[in-house]
């Protein structure tokens, strides 16, 4: 049998095997990779925003507001509160700002806006906010989170459709287990084209019993804690697209261990559950790459992984209380290391269920060991499936491959993903392998 044609009967197979395993996740493939609410909102009122206004404005173009807080006292549905550039102080609690699904309420920046906390508060908390869009804004300094929006203590009614698009995130927290932004009890949330770095010992962002949400498109960079978390019930999340770069602790972790207290809902079986993580780019992490963590049909597929740290995965349970994830899948992803720094492949906890898992159509490629014949798992781990063992992917700076690369072509059809790659051009049938779907 020719080379293309054996790709195309494993890829045949593997969409076989896949889609009669986990029938709960939902298609991300060509133009229905999810938007955010607010795509073509429209707005009927403008409030106007400049530290450098003259007192008593009434939030006019010509006569602005000075204060962010007191402009989204004033605003309602259909309202965009447009923030002239300059530096702000910490916003403070907003409690209950919502808009509607026709009219949202909008905070944008004009330019280079800085909310600067100066190391004595939140940069902005939003209690029990609905159909709210944040865009172009930088908040640093911040203790002990940059960006709090929660349900305000109350499950029964979430914070719900949520957009957050260019905000970067910069010197937040004091030490302790502070996030850039943290999120407890929100629905529908879309997070894209942001920063997030020196986000201190917690993490970027820290989800908390969260739901039905889209990270894409964002970066992380130089933190020594962990980047994306998602625990505490949190379920339905893609995280796609993004870049992580020296990511001390874990670059995903997908589960976690959350208080009894704080899960949302206080019955969800698992710590997470169906967290999609596709098409990112991961270099430099230090514990893994991805961790599941009690994430119950959690699928890692066609991502980029360069020089991880201990391990490229983790499989553990550390709520003893909740559920085992069951059912996860790393597939058709790249991934290149050095023997030299690996503690070992992928790491096997205690309480776990490894058997349940697949590990396969991925590419191996050992800069510092030729002789390297294929990641050896232990533990009850199946054996890797169709792997490509020991061939250079000939990425270039940015981690995309070149022409002759052996990624091409040469991945597993995912049932309800990929659908797009990296930079949301479709990917081939069958896929490559990794977070490009071209050179």
């Amino acid at each position: 049998m020719g080379g293309q044609a054996a790709i195309a009967k494993f890829g045949l197979l593997a969409s076989c095997l896949l889609a009669a395993a986990w029938p709960h996740s939902v298609a991300i493939a060509g133009d229905d990779f999810p938007q955010p609410f607010d795509t073509g909102a429209r707005y009927v009122r403008e409030l106007f925003v400049d530290a450098s206004a003259q007192p008593g404005g009434d939030g006019s173009r010509k006569a602005p507001l000075r204060d962010i807080a007191v402009a989204l006292g004033q605003a309602t549905p259909g309202t965009r509160v447009r923030i002239a550039a300059g530096t702000y102080g910490a916003v403070g609690s907003i409690a209950r700002l919502h808009g509607t699904a026709r009219a949202p309420i909008a905070l944008v920046g004009d330019g280079e806006v800085v909310i600067d906390a100066a190391g004595k508060a939140a940069g902005m908390h939003l209690a029990d906010p609905r159909y709210v869009v944040i865009e172009g804004l930088a908040i640093r300094n911040a203790v002990p989170h940059g960006l709090n929006i929660d349900d305000g203590g109350s499950y029964d009614s979430p914070a719900s459709h949520i957009v957050l698009r260019d905000v970067s995130f910069s010197r937040i927290g004091d030490g302790g287990n502070n996030d850039c932004l943290k999120m407890s009890g929100v629905e529908h949330f879309y997070v894209e084209r942001s920063r997030f770095a020196g986000c201190n010992q917690g993490e970027a962002i820290d989800m908390v019993g969260c739901h039905h949400g889209v990270i894409a498109g964002n970066t992380f960079a130089d933190m020594p804690g962990s980047a994306v978390q998602t625990k505490g019930g949190s379920s339905d999340v893609l995280i796609h697209g993004n870049r992580f770069t020296g990511i001390g602790q874990r670059a995903i972790n997908a589960g976690g261990h959350t208080g009894r207290p704080y899960f949302r809902p206080l019955d969800a079986s698992h710590e997470a559950a169906r967290i999609r993580m596709i098409a990112n780019v991961i270099e430099r992490s230090g514990s893994a790459a991805v961790v599941f963590a009690g994430c119950d049909a959690c699928v890692f597929a066609n991502n980029t992984i360069v020089h991880p740290g201990d391990y490229v995965a983790r499989i553990v349970e550390e709520h003893p209380e909740r559920g085992v994830g069951t059912g996860g899948y790393f597939v058709n992803n790249v991934v290149v290391f050095a023997s030299s720094r690996l503690r070992g492949y992928v790491d096997v906890g205690p309480r776990s269920r490894p058997a349940t898992f697949t590990f396969g159509w991925n590419l191996w490629y050992a800069v510092d060991d030729e002789s390297f014949a294929g990641p050896e798992y232990g533990h009850g781990l199946p054996a890797e499936r169709h792997a490509i063992i020991g061939k250079n992917p000939l990425l270039d700076a940015t981690r995309r491959p070149q022409a002759g690369s052996p990624a091409f072509q040469a991945g597993a059809e995912v049932p309800r993903g990929p659908g797009r790659d990296f930079e949301r051009h479709e990917y081939g049938r069958p896929p490559n392998r990794g977070a490009f779907a071209g050179p």
